[in-house]
């Protein structure tokens, strides 16, 4: 499926430039996750270990399932990823510690490195809030950020078109919150269909912040997960609403308020 892409607009008497760490960099903060973050957990640290120094080697596009799992796990040609979900289910873990690492003691770190959802190779990032420190103390107005709403899922079959109000009622509200800018539906409403990873929608949608969830009734019941994530698949907050109503645009605008009321601001930072 072709995607629109939104074009976020350029300044051109800024004169920035986006910075990337250095290897050197990454390195050292490796060694900081090893210290702070990786203490007794041996086995995953060299699971990261691992892909990031095939990534600052040039073979980021080589890191698959069997490569990884041939490496890390016996040394032999005979894993199996149909059969064998220990790279998997490792990759998962370790995408939930570094959020966690990054969300706590990690919070104030100038490196970011993360493995974004949808595949193995990871991201390196300075982190925003330097720059936005910096544009403050020059007396610079910050943009709010730009907010993604992906389509949420519904669990029955039954409740895809309700799934796709509550979306729309989101995107609705959100575009009359002063402290954020949302991506418009003609782009959001392509990802309704298919598996994308959270940072090819926020490239997409040139967005921070992605906002997504399932949705699910029982009786009378309607339940939505919800979370927000950066772009490079780290969970900023997480909530479960319920909704009791029977006529569904009433539910559908009430779930969609009650989400964007529970949205933490310091997270849209």
């Amino acid at each position: 499926m072709r995607l629109a892409e939104f074009v976020a607009p350029v300044d051109a008497g800024s004169g920035e430039t986006i910075h990337r760490p250095t290897p050197e960099d990454v390195r050292a903060q490796l060694e900081r996750l090893r210290a702070h973050a990786f203490i007794g957990s041996e086995k995953l640290y060299g699971f990261l270990r691992f892909v990031v120094e095939e990534s600052l080697a040039g073979r980021a596009a080589t890191l698959k399932e069997l490569v990884i799992g041939i490496e890390l796990y016996g040394g032999v040609v005979d894993y199996d990823p149909r059969i064998d979900s220990a790279v998997r289910v490792e990759a998962r873990r370790l995408r939930r510690k570094l959020a966690a690492y990054y969300a706590g003691p990690g919070r104030d770190d100038e490196v970011i490195v993360s493995i974004p959802t949808g595949g193995y190779a990871p991201s390196f990032r300075l982190r925003q809030d330097a720059r936005c420190i910096a544009a403050n103390a020059a007396g610079v107005e910050l943009e709010p950020p730009m907010l993604a709403v992906l389509p949420f899922t519904a669990i029955c079959i039954y409740q895809k078109a309700f799934a796709a109000g509550v979306t729309d009622e989101i995107i609705y509200a959100a575009e009359r919150d002063a402290h954020l800018r949302v991506a418009p539906r003609a782009i959001m409403f392509q990802f309704r269909e298919g598996r994308y990873s959270l940072d090819e929608v926020a490239a997409h949608a040139a967005s921070d912040l992605v906002l997504h969830g399932t949705i699910r009734r029982v009786q009378a019941v309607y339940r939505v997960c919800v979370e927000l994530s950066s772009r490079w698949g780290q969970i900023l907050w997480s909530d479960r609403i319920d909704i009791v109503g029977e006529g569904d645009l009433d539910v559908q605008e009430r779930m969609a308020e009650a989400i964007l009321e529970r949205l933490p601001r310091d997270a849209l930072r």
